[in-house]
């Protein structure tokens, strides 16, 4: 069943805030909050013990899920995509993946703040108080403006399409480009919600977000095209993707 759009705000938003950890052993990390939902588990906000950085640590628990055919396919995917995740600017680099029989989890650089104020960055954080900081997005982005300028579109489509072009040359899928699945790390956007990443030969499941996919069906490095093309869009109009093709309205 295709993922939800969730806007710049995290789907099932009911457990957005939560504090309390997941039954999964995660050493060296305090989890403060949840921040969000991926397609699967869910995003903490968390604080290492001794160095005091924030990072995302997306937890995937394997109660979860009715069968193992998913959870496996979501390890897999990561399993992959570590190793190339620090090779592009463009890509959340993953630094760490961890687990037990409860489940497995990773860690991510930590998205920028919608205010600036309360960014936390790579740091310790100061003394900025958590409970203020919202990741910043494109989603979020475009909701405060409405559209980006033509040049500012035009630098997002060629850092996603390098960064897609990096999977797909490690044989590779994101399978749900969008503006809610693209952050910013230190003003830097890179593409983030690795999820649904997977080998393009394991790529056939239904997944994804209804108005990003492309008539034929998602799961191929041209379905991740056309994905991109719709952001693009959406960026560049300030229209809702199942608009497409109508344009700006005119004056």
């Amino acid at each position: 069943m295709p993922a939800s759009d969730p806007g710049s705000t995290p789907a099932h938003g009911s457990t957005v805030g939560q504090t309390v950890a997941p039954e999964l052993r995660i050493p060296d990390f305090d989890l403060v909050r949840s921040i969000g939902r991926g397609a699967y588990g869910e995003v903490w906000l968390a604080r290492h013990k001794t160095l005091g950085a924030w990072r995302a640590i997306k937890v995937i628990r394997r109660a979860d899920f009715d069968d193992d055919r998913p959870f496996r396919r979501e390890f897999e995917g990561i399993r992959h995509y570590e190793p190339i995740s620090r090779g592009h600017p463009n890509l959340v680099a993953v630094l760490h993946v961890g687990g037990d029989e409860a489940g497995f989890y990773y860690v991510m650089e930590l998205a920028d703040s919608v205010d600036p104020a309360a960014s936390l960055g790579s740091g310790s954080g100061g003394d900025v108080e958590s409970g203020a900081y919202t990741p910043r997005t494109l989603r979020a982005d475009l909701k405060a403006r409405g559209h980006l300028t033509a040049e500012e579109t035009i630098a997002v489509g060629r850092a996603l399409a390098a960064a897609l072009a990096h999977l797909h040359a490690h044989a590779l899928v994101h399978r749900d480009a969008k503006p809610s699945n693209v952050i910013f790390v230190d003003g830097v956007l890179k593409l983030a919600d690795i999820g649904l990443v997977t080998d393009i030969s394991d790529s056939r499941s239904f997944v994804g977000t209804e108005g990003y996919l492309p008539p034929e069906g998602p799961g191929t490095t041209s379905a991740d095209c056309h994905a991109l093309g719709k952001v693009l869009y959406e960026l560049s109009t300030g229209r809702d993707r199942r608009d497409y093709p109508d344009p700006l309205p005119t004056c």
